[in-house]
């Protein structure tokens, strides 16, 4: 018997293919982050530079993200069921990033400072369990006469209860993001309907979310099937919401050749997967 908890693995050519696609839109990804931040490096704008640090730090966590996705589905297993999960972080990461650059270098001090104000007021945390109360405090404390705490706390409130970084909701994103860019509102709507209702399930730990994939009760080929169907899904969250916010950050900074470049290797990714009247139409918009 063995000693060890372990999940059935499986390998085939079409998840080999959709794996290695995953890794490139990675790396194109983080060269991608790298040029903005030598951008940024050079800007002269304080609140401009402020925008381009903020977008980076969101690009480098889409890209800690697809290193931990890249990872789990490295070979086919029940493993992507928290690839998926993590799909929707992606998501949620790259459109809050697309509607932050939208909102320009308003929304950029905000999340800054929501940051310093998140780490200030969860200095102690009080917590009541079981007829417990526990007290839970940072050795290392930020000053309340801090001059960014004080910013944050005259953005934020210094009153009970924690303000969100950002009041609105993923919907008032979306249609911002829209306003700004039609093609882009699109491509993160289409993830939004794809992604979302099915990650929640998986990571609020509902029995439909493990019931997703019952069919590993069946044959080995059913399974394989269900898993790869999963990954398709993670292929598509991913390649879709880079494609997104690829327009929004080429349409803020002066990046637009870089960004385009990163979109249309998006796209041509998922062509495989498209009906060919639908692809005859995307051809029109991404020519090779």
């Amino acid at each position: 018997m063995s000693q060890q908890v372990f999940l059935e693995e499986f390998e085939t050519p079409k998840h080999a293919e959709e794996h290695a696609a995953l890794k490139e839109i990675s790396l194109k990804l983080h060269r991608a982050n790298v040029a903005l931040i030598l951008m940024g490096a050079t800007e002269t704008d304080s609140e401009q530079k402020q925008l381009v640090r903020v977008a980076s730090t969101h690009l480098l966590s889409g890209v800690n993200t697809l290193v931990s996705i890249l990872s789990l589905t490295e070979k086919l297993s029940l493993k992507v069921k928290e690839a998926i999960a993590l799909s929707r972080v992606f998501y949620e990461t790259s459109l809050v990033a697309a509607f932050t650059c939208v909102g320009g270098p308003a929304l950029a001090r905000r999340a800054e400072l929501y940051s310093v104000y998140k780490a200030f007021r969860n200095q102690t945390q009080v917590q009541q369990a079981g007829g417990f109360v526990f007290r839970i405090s940072n050795g290392a404390r930020l000053s309340r006469k801090d001059p960014q705490v004080v910013a944050a706390l005259k953005e934020f409130g210094g009153s009970s209860g924690i303000r969100p970084c950002f009041k609105e909701r993923r919907s008032d994103m979306l249609e911002q993001v829209t306003a700004f860019d039609t093609r882009a509102g699109l491509l993160f709507g289409g993830v939004e309907g794809m992604i979302h209702d099915v990650s929640s399930e998986i990571i609020h730990g509902s029995h439909h979310g493990y019931a997703l994939f019952s069919s590993l009760h069946n044959g080995k080929r059913e399974m394989v099937e269900n898993l790869s169907a999963h990954h398709e899904m993670v292929l598509f969250a991913v390649s879709l919401s880079v494609a997104g916010l690829s327009r929004v950050l080429g349409g803020t900074f002066d990046f637009g050749e870089v960004m385009g470049d990163l979109e249309t290797s998006c796209i041509s990714t998922l062509m495989p997967y498209v009906p060919e009247d639908m692809a005859a139409q995307l051809r029109t918009l991404y020519p090779e």
